[in-house]
């Protein structure tokens, strides 16, 4: 086998990434590690770590896989990052965090480092090739996101996380930032719910100020996944963000998936995102005369 070819085994089961310590114990001199650098065929992207790829080429996974190698043998992907990697929060560009047990691991651009004293065995899973912090503490150390409602609700839907784990979470790391507000959407009315913008996060909050009952949201229905749904009262309520539905394949696909609701027996209502930052009141009353007319609906057959 080639030294090339050692090079490549080692890092392809690394998410594609190497460190001095595995070049070295394949028997890889310090010469020839800074040959292949200078020849493009390994790229420094950490003090010690080393990429197949060009940086700007690489996966997320490989970047995040880079960024714990670079802070020792303790560190673990957390935060954010750990909310991308389990899949709780969209992939973005942007600093990668990672979490020291005690030590300091310096400086290393394109990482935002936290250190902590209080991540147990227990704390710490793999995903990926990756060590990471666990669902529950992942969505401890999001708390005082902006998103955490739709985090927490993705971790409950894909059934990383139960209820009473979060709980139990909670409990133990009560003194933690953002954990009061964290107890508070997990145990609100209609538990928490995923949303995919400002707009659906807008809504849902007036609901809630309303006193309206609480819908579900971004579920299937007839083949469409819909924005707010109450079943029990045959309501479809879509929000039409700015500029998502402005084109013409937007507008005859949501007449289309409109048109299906309605004729299985919804009744499908609109709002913009420009409504419910200018008229949110209107849009509060409107949705409450629906709800109320629905309810008369379903009354007067019962009684019949």
């Amino acid at each position: 086998m080639t030294v090339d070819m050692r090079i490549a085994r080692i890092a392809r089961a690394h998410n594609r990434v190497i460190t001095w310590e595995q070049l070295v114990g394949a028997g890889i001199s310090r010469r020839a590690i800074a040959h292949r650098v200078a020849t493009g065929r390994l790229y420094r992207h950490h003090a010690g770590v080393y990429l197949l790829d060009p940086p700007d080429q690489a996966s997320r996974v490989t970047l995040m896989t880079a960024a714990v190698a670079a802070c020792g043998p303790d560190a673990v992907l957390s935060h954010h990052a750990a909310a991308e990697l389990w899949g709780l929060r969209p992939t973005r560009p942007g600093d990668i965090d990672v979490t020291v047990i005690g030590q300091n691991p310096g400086v290393h651009p394109g990482i935002r480092r936290h250190r902590s004293s209080t991540l147990e065995p227990g704390d710490i899973r793999a995903r990926r090739g990756i060590r990471v912090t666990s669902p529950a503490r992942t969505i401890i150390d999001n708390a005082r996101h902006r998103d955490i409602e739709e985090i927490l609700a993705n971790g409950l839907v894909a059934r990383l996380i139960t209820e009473p784990q979060i709980d139990a979470a909670i409990a133990r790391w009560r003194g933690s930032p953002g954990v009061t507000r964290l107890r508070r959407i997990l145990h609100q009315e209609g538990g928490p719910r995923r949303t995919r913008s400002w707009a659906e996060r807008r809504f849902l909050s007036l609901v809630r100020q309303a006193g309206l009952p609480v819908p579900l949201t971004n579920r299937m229905l007839h083949g469409y996944q819909v924005d707010a749904l109450w079943p029990n009262h045959r309501l479809v309520v879509e929000i039409d963000g700015r500029g998502a539905h402005g084109g013409r394949h937007a507008f005859e696909t949501d007449r289309a998936r409109d048109a299906t609701h309605v004729a299985n027996g919804y009744r499908v209502m609109r709002f913009t995102a420009t409504q419910l930052e200018e008229q949110p009141f209107l849009v509060i009353a409107q949705l409450a005369a629906a709800l109320a007319l629905a309810s008369d609906t379903n009354a007067a057959a019962s009684a019949a």
